[in-house]
């Protein structure tokens, strides 16, 4: 059955094949709070190099002191359990059969759909494919049409439309703002934070200052392939879906295919890991796309954001190694409390801030090169509200709530590289 609605499921099996995707027998573990860097690292390469790819993370602990939480294939669960047992690490069964779970919240979520309450194809009380996100980009700007576009930037891998939209009322010379959501598949919450953001821009006047001061470019979903196929076949894919050459796998990971850095760190080779970064930087004609495109932009985007989920975090550059930074490391720490405070005051959320690679070391980051490369002065990966058990869904109530916080944040972010701008 088609997973068209929400779905409080877990993780993503790494290696796909191309019939729909079925996690019946999937199990989840969950640790203990790892005390050990040598565990943690030894878990990882377990994981994430298994030649089966029978394994993948849900919550991966990265650092000391916090949990993991795993997903198992079918008759793959005694060796993880071995495994955590040899390393020390206390573990149990927290979920015996995901397959399961999915159809009955599949069954539970249809009592949550609304209809939607608003004047576009979409709202935030549902989730709603590439066809209806980019019909609201068209209907928002009705009556701005002066200072408001719909931009085509590209086409993806299976012939989407790569749309962009563009709010210049600034005018030229103004300072740019680019963001940039859905780029992993997944992270269904993100292309709806975009679109939240735009409306919260072109539909409420209190905003309008912002409207005089930058000019944005924001993409509401950079992977529109592999959403549509979360959406209609496998729900927890992560990345693009272009053909891997020699292999029975597809896709690479748009957020490890960046040319700055590009595969020195948090990859794999195996082009069936979620984590495959393609065979040389900016494979990926979504990635290339969007590269052109800032690059075209004058001036250089003074701030440049990622919208993902879920682990509520702001993250600042660099990823690629510990231990490596911006020149204005101390100024993003800043900004970033500074942000997360004023997300959390809206819904008591936790929301933190840390450093990326402190985070999860990853190289061929979007960020990375928004930084390194681009020159953009405020970067941030924002990592937004986990659904039960730290995973990448939300229910659909927590849509608004998930906007009207980050939209907080946002702001102060915005009143920032306002006020640095006048400088």
């Amino acid at each position: 059955m088609k997973l068209k609605i929400l779905i409080l499921g877990i993780f993503a099996l790494v290696c796909v094949s191309e019939q729909r995707k079925s996690y019946n027998g999937y199990q989840v573990v969950r640790t203990e709070n790892i005390d050990s860097q040598n565990k943690i690292i030894e878990l990882i390469k377990f994981v994430e190099h298994d030649k089966d790819n029978s394994y993948d993370f849900g919550v991966n602990p990265r650092i000391v002191g916090n949990h993991a939480t795993i997903m198992a294939a079918p008759g793959t669960i005694s060796k993880l359990l071995d495994f955590l047992k040899e390393q020390d690490i206390s573990a149990e069964v927290i979920m015996k059969d995901v397959g399961d779970m999915l159809k009955k919240e599949n069954n539970n979520n249809k009592l949550f759909r609304r209809h939607k309450n608003t004047d576009f194809a979409i709202d935030w009380y549902n989730y709603y494919g590439v066809n209806d996100i980019y019909t609201f980009l068209h209907q928002v700007r009705k009556g701005k049409e002066d200072f408001v576009s719909v931009v085509k930037y590209g086409t993806s891998y299976e012939g989407r439309d790569l749309n962009l939209i563009k709010i210049e009322k600034a005018g030229p010379g103004a300072p740019n703002i680019f963001i940039e959501g859905g780029i992993h598949a997944r992270e269904w919450i993100s292309p709806s934070m975009t679109t939240y953001i735009i409306y919260s821009l072109l539909g409420k006047p209190e905003n309008a200052n912002y409207l005089n001061q930058f000019n944005f470019h924001i993409i509401p979903s950079a992977n529109p392939d592999g959403y549509e196929f979360t959406r209609n076949d496998t729900r927890f894919w992560r990345k693009t879906r272009s053909y891997i050459p020699n292999s029975h796998c597809r896709g690479v990971d748009p957020n490890r295919n960046w040319g700055f850095h590009w595969h020195e760190s948090g990859v794999s080779d195996d082009p069936c890991s979620s984590i495959y970064p393609g065979s040389r930087p900016f494979s990926e004609i979504e990635v290339e796309s969007i590269r052109k495109y800032v690059l075209a932009l004058s001036p250089t985007p003074i701030m440049s954001l990622c919208i993902h989920s879920a682990a509520e975090l702001f993250l600042y550059p660099y990823g690629y190694a510990v231990g490596a930074f911006t020149d204005n490391h101390a100024e993003l720490e800043e900004l970033g409390q500074q942000a997360a405070s004023a997300l959390n005051a809206v819904h008591g959320s936790k929301f933190g801030v840390i450093n990326a690679a402190a985070f999860w070391p990853g190289a061929g980051a979007a960020d990375d090169w928004y930084a390194g490369v681009l020159g953009s002065r405020f970067v941030y990966t924002i990592e937004l509200r986990k659904g039960e058990g730290n995973i990448f869904d939300l229910p659909t109530e927590e849509i608004t709530p998930s906007g009207e916080e980050l939209w907080e944040g946002i702001k102060v972010m915005l009143n920032k590289a306002h006020e640095v701008s006048l400088e």
